[in-house]
């Protein structure tokens, strides 16, 4: 007789949770580093050390709350697993449009990237690229939350059938 006790699989939902959790906190993190910095550089627009440190640890994090977005959370629209018709739909109408902000963003850090070949010429830039790149979060933000929305709120064909059923 076998005396392993079996391990229940990960509920998926509770996993989709966390997952959104976790880049809602990386989001406002990344808002309120967006403010520092953007209020930084307008109050300080000579400051270029202190300009440039918050450039890196804002682009760092800016980075990260993409990578979460796109791996934890659109995984499963970009790799065609997402069954939900609902979700699927969605999807259909905004993911390329978020894609497009990641674009924008990606963009952004490359522009500001202070590793070994960054030119200083382009802080001058700093405000306008702020500006643009606000929009495009700002967009992304709505078009996540649309997806969030719909993500908590849609149960699984199956959960659906069972409760139709009953």
């Amino acid at each position: 007789m076998n005396t392993a006790t079996k391990q229940p699989p990960p509920d998926r939902r509770a996993r989709t949770r966390k997952e959104i959790k976790q880049l809602i906190a990386e989001r406002n993190n990344v808002l309120s580093q967006y403010y520092n910095l953007a209020s930084h550089a307008d109050q300080n627009p000579g400051d270029n050390e202190a300009t440039l440190e918050l450039l890196q640890e804002f682009c760092q994090d800016m980075v990260d709350y993409l990578a979460t977005g796109h791996f934890e959370i659109y995984r499963r629209i970009e790799e065609k697993e997402e069954r939900r018709s609902e979700i699927v739909r969605l999807a259909e109408q905004i993911f390329n449009r978020i894609s497009e902000t990641t674009a924008v963003a990606v963009a952004f850090n490359d522009l500001y990237d202070t590793s070994a070949n960054f030119n200083p010429d382009v802080l001058g830039q700093l405000p306008e690229q702020l500006s643009k790149l606000g929009e495009e979060l700002a967009t992304r933000i709505d078009l996540e939350d649309r997806f969030i929305n719909t993500l908590l709120s849609t149960a699984p064909s199956a959960a659906k059938a069972a409760v139709s059923t009953a």
